[in-house]
């Protein structure tokens, strides 16, 4: 019995996330990455929007271009703006390890806990 791949739009915006992943070199990119908007349609064209607050505009991601080439996509870059869920996103880049930028927010936060009730 010959398994199929059974590709599909979902299972090439994990792949396409993934390789975003692979080129992210500090938290913001890689948080950029985790939410950038992928769509892919049949018709084989694949858009991918980035928080240009976390992914510079510049830029770019080879591991995602060559997965859209192996899965046979046109990729359309689309820059997005304002939808970092804290204040301040440029301090994603002095860390790559996510709980140090998150200490750097809270700092930031003047010690604010996570939470509303921990003020």
């Amino acid at each position: 019995m010959a398994l199929t791949m059974d590709m599909d739009s979902k299972k090439a915006e994990l792949l396409l996330r993934a390789a975003l992943l692979d080129d992210a070199s500090n938290v913001g990119e890689r948080l950029a990455a985790l939410g950038a908007d992928i769509s892919v349609d049949d018709d084989g064209d694949a858009w991918i929007a980035l928080d240009m607050d976390l992914w510079p505009e510049d830029k770019t991601s080879p591991e995602a271009e060559t997965i859209a080439k192996m899965l046979w996509l046109d990729v359309e870059w689309v820059s997005t703006v304002g939808t970092f869920p804290f204040a301040w996103p440029g301090l994603s880049e002095y860390s790559d390890k996510t709980t140090a930028y998150f200490k750097m927010v809270l700092d930031a936060y003047g010690g604010q806990g996570p939470n509303k009730d921990e003020r």
